[in-house]
């Protein structure tokens, strides 16, 4: 929604029509925002249902050049070729690392102290056409998914309001990206989050900090069968070695669970069809978290 935004206030006579598609069942949804923003701005809106639909939309509005942020499918190249100025794609990592799906997630995941924004032009495969513009931010041990989405977001803007002139006039860079870097992830789905307490306890806070809020969030079961969201944790700084998943201590406002390796401070946590709550308040010394 910001780069619509901004689009529409660097040049509204540029902006012609807005595609997105039908997210409502995402918690993430923005779907109200685009209705409202394409009734108060009089722009025409076209949602999706299918990716095929959007063949039809573009022989109908035969734009000149397409903006394309937040899009979760490949692009068939008979309807990039039907585009004269080109799709032009915003993709958060530093093509060519971390191509393909959930490429905010990967990175936290993988402990990573560094990402970025990419500014590109969408080519046949998955983001592998020539580059405009980049920018970099750093990711912080405390940074969770929302803080990295941010920074992500704010970057996004500034290329586009750098670029987005030059692309009008066809003045905008071409930098080949370097192939033999690649590294293609794919989309996380919700299953993907749970918690493997046999790992480390950075590969499980990272894990928690990667999928929280507004993500469907890292996970695991009790013993007797509760699934429990983990929404909030701090790395255990002393040694701990002890059974992996176990409850070991509840002390105020936290639990501390033993991990495969060291262990790891539960501060928020909730289980599946209740309220979110504060770890101490409902996890008991001696619990197994598998």
């Amino acid at each position: 929604m910001r780069i619509l935004k901004l689009i529409y206030a660097l040049a509204a006579e540029t902006l012609y029509s807005i595609v997105t598609f039908d997210d409502s069942k995402d918690t993430r949804c923005k779907l109200n925002d685009f209705k409202d923003f394409a009734k108060n701005t009089g722009k025409t809106l076209h949602i999706l249902t299918k990716p095929l639909d959007l063949e039809g939309i573009i022989l109908k509005d035969k734009p000149q050049m397409c903006i394309v942020s937040g899009w979760y499918w490949i692009l068939q190249e008979r309807i990039l070729k039907k585009v004269p100025k080109g799709f032009i794609g915003i993709h958060p990592s530093l093509l060519p690392k971390y191509k393909g799906g959930a490429p905010l997630v990967w990175p936290i995941i993988n402990g990573d102290k560094a990402s970025g924004v990419s500014l590109f032009y969408l080519e046949k495969g998955m983001d592998g056409g020539d580059l405009i513009a980049q920018k970099s931010f750093n990711i912080s041990e405390e940074d969770t998914i929302q803080e990295v989405m941010e920074k992500a977001a704010y970057l996004a803007i500034e290329l586009l309001n750098e670029n987005y002139p030059l692309l009008l006039e066809e003045r905008a860079p071409r930098i080949q990206q370097e192939h033999s870097l690649s590294t293609y992830y794919p989309m996380r789905r919700p299953e993907d989050g749970r918690i493997k307490w046999n790992n480390s306890n950075i590969e499980i806070y990272n894990a928690i900090r990667a999928q929280t809020h507004p993500y469907p969030g890292a996970f695991c079961f009790t013993e007797d069968g509760r699934k429990l969201y983990i929404w909030k944790a701090k790395l255990f700084s002393q040694p701990c070695d002890n059974v992996a998943g176990l409850v070991l201590q509840i002390s105020d406002g936290f639990a501390l669970v033993s991990c495969g390796k060291g262990g790891i401070c539960l501060y928020e946590v909730q289980f599946e069809s209740a309220t979110q709550e504060i770890a101490s308040k409902v996890l008991k010394s001696g619990m197994r978290l598998i």
